[in-house]
């Protein structure tokens, strides 16, 4: 395979260590400034959110640029310096951006005005948000404090999990090898992870009881019932959609478990075990090279839309994507975007299997949700988690139904398993982690919660979700799942599951005449509408479990379809 390509971010800012960086750092404050002066002179609301979009536009571009930065070498100390000057000017700010919810709420009776019709969601947001802030000078502390506290044990986690090696092999790399087609190698990395994180687990356990124990504070102190009610206004939905998402996905586990049977007879076994979920099927050993890759995704995203392929071409041609994996670069994969100069850039760790194609179509379905806004303001272009998925999963669809149409016999069994074993990840998986995530946030009110503990809770939300269909399990999942270690959002997991279900509705009206302008128009308002009014642009009404069920049947009859090759 040849070196492959490392992104560009020289459109952003030249370095970490630049005038131009340095300066957006002190035209925060500048702006940070007249908005607070502006708060207190009583300019209109229509002024001021303007502001606050200016320096939203900076805050989000300066902490999207040091984070991606971090996350491609996270010991570099060039890097963490940069994080950390962005953390401490977002501190900074805090005290304005507190001032103009506090102002805005207060002033609610303005709301009505037809200047400010486009702000609707918005404005009611903040009247939500308003209402469980804490005190000005506690809401400056906790700010203050979360350098030190829970972003700090977030970084910890994240510099562990990333340069922790065995063997010579990084955790990261050790990871990879679960898509291996030789069962032994599977076992042995899997053997070697969770002996790696058995190692690490009093470091990596701390870090999730530091930012889980600070999440229960703050919210408690700010009057969320709990961190779920506290995401699930973060989603845009409400408990009553969350329910029939839940719903359908408990009915849909048989259909799974079936599945995760007749891999393990695909494979040849009599039960998967969990190093199995990964293996390849089937005799077809194809592998990609990147241009390969880079050519699929264009042919596919092309297929569905002209407009979509140009867009995809692009990212390639301007160097939007870092793919090499090497030791320090954290594991995983991602979107980010940087609405100052209105481009995105892609994360990933490609391997040249058919996975990473459909990794890069993800993301960079994320990327052209990006560019669909990128013309709004933060206010009407900041968009939730359940509707973050919606263009990412459209996007791994278009190269899957590309590559299943020019497939062999033997490529379309590895392309339809993966479809499924991906699909797997995303309900199964994804409940097993939501129902974890629940049973930490329970025991870590009356204290901490030991590595030990947390490895039996994993276990046991596992054996829920995935049933003795998969053997042998793993007790350290919450120890390499970075989502877990944010205070900013918890439960970063159902969106998944609600993406994947959203976005396999709206692909299946993908032929119809003029979809691709619905299509986009569902996207343009994302920051704009609630979920179920984005739904709803396409005719999708997402309080009923039958929603979620047409998702799950298109599912079921992929994995039926693996039948066929006993």
């Amino acid at each position: 395979m040849n070196r492959l390509p490392h992104w560009d971010m020289t459109a952003i800012y030249p370095s970490p260590s630049s005038s131009e960086f340095y300066d957006d750092i002190a035209l925060l404050d500048k702006k940070s400034s007249d908005l607070f002066s502006a708060i207190e002179t009583g300019a209109s609301l229509e002024t001021l959110i303007g502001l606050k979009d200016e320096c939203d536009t900076i805050l989000i571009t300066l902490d999207a640029y040091t984070s991606a930065l971090l996350s491609t070498d996270t010991e570099n100390p060039e890097f963490i310096k940069s994080s950390g000057m962005v953390e401490e000017a977002g501190v900074r700010y805090q005290k304005t951006e507190d001032a103009f919810l506090r102002t805005v709420a207060k002033r609610k009776d303005e709301f009505s005005s037809p200047l400010l019709s486009k702000w609707k969601k918005y404005l009611e947001s903040i009247l939500v948000e308003e209402s469980h802030l804490m005190s000005r000078e506690e809401e400056a502390l906790a700010a203050d404090l979360s350098r030190s506290g829970s972003s700090a044990w977030e970084r910890l986690m994240e510099r562990v999990t990333s340069t922790i090696s065995k063997d010579g092999r990084t955790l990261t790399e050790l990871r990879l090898l679960a898509s291996d087609k030789d069962r032994a190698v599977r076992k042995d990395a899997f053997e070697k992870e969770i002996e790696l994180l058995s190692e690490h687990r009093a470091a990596i356990a701390a870090s999730l009881n530091g930012v889980k124990g600070t999440v229960l504070t703050l919210e408690k102190r700010r009057g969320w019932n709990d961190p779920l009610e506290r995401s699930l206004f973060s989603s845009a939905i409400d408990g009553r959609i969350m329910e029939s998402l839940l719903s359908a996905i408990k009915s849909s586990l048989p259909v799974f478990r079936d599945y995760f049977n007749t891999k393990a007879k695909l494979l040849g076994l009599d039960r998967l075990d969990f190093f199995d979920l990964f293996a390849p099927v089937g005799r077809a050993e194809k592998t990609y090279s990147f241009e390969e890759a880079r050519k699929t995704v264009i042919e596919a995203y092309s297929s569905f839309s002209p407009e979509m392929g140009a867009f995809a071409e692009y990212a390639f041609a301007h160097n939007w994507i870092d793919a090499e994996p090497h030791p320090g670069k954290a594991g995983g994969a991602y979107d980010t975007s940087f609405p100052k100069v209105k481009e995105s850039r892609v994360f990933c760790n490609f391997d040249g299997s058919y996975d990473s194609v459909s990794t890069l179509a993800h993301e960079l379905g994320h990327a052209f949700h990006d560019s669909v806004v990128k013309d709004l303001p933060p206010s009407l272009s900041v968009y939730p988690m359940t509707l973050a998925e919606t263009a990412s999963i459209f996007g791994e669809m278009l190269v899957f139904d590309h590559v299943l149409e020019h497939a062999s016999s033997d490529e379309a069994l590895m392309v339809i398993e993966s479809f499924v074993q991906s699909a797997a990840q995303v309900i199964v998986d994804i409940y097993s982690r939501f129902l974890f995530e629940k049973s930490v946030f329970d025991e870590r009110r009356t204290g901490e919660v030991s590595a030990e503990r947390l490895c039996s809770l994993m276990l046991s939300a596992q054996e829920k979700a995935y049933g003795d269909s998969v053997g042998i399990k793993h007790p350290y999942m919450w120890a390499v799942k970075s989502h877990y270690y944010s205070e900013a959002f918890s439960y970063y997991n159902y969106p998944y599951a609600f993406g994947e279900l959203f976005a396999l509705s709206l692909y299946s009206h993908k032929n119809e005449q003029d979809f691709f302008s619905v299509y986009k128009d569902v996207l343009l308002n994302t920051g704009m509408k609630s979920a179920a009014e984005c739904a709803a642009i396409a005719g999708a009404y997402i309080s009923s479990p039958s929603f979620w069920e047409g998702g799950i049947r298109l599912i079921a009859d992929y994995s039926k379809r693996l039948e066929s090759w006993l």
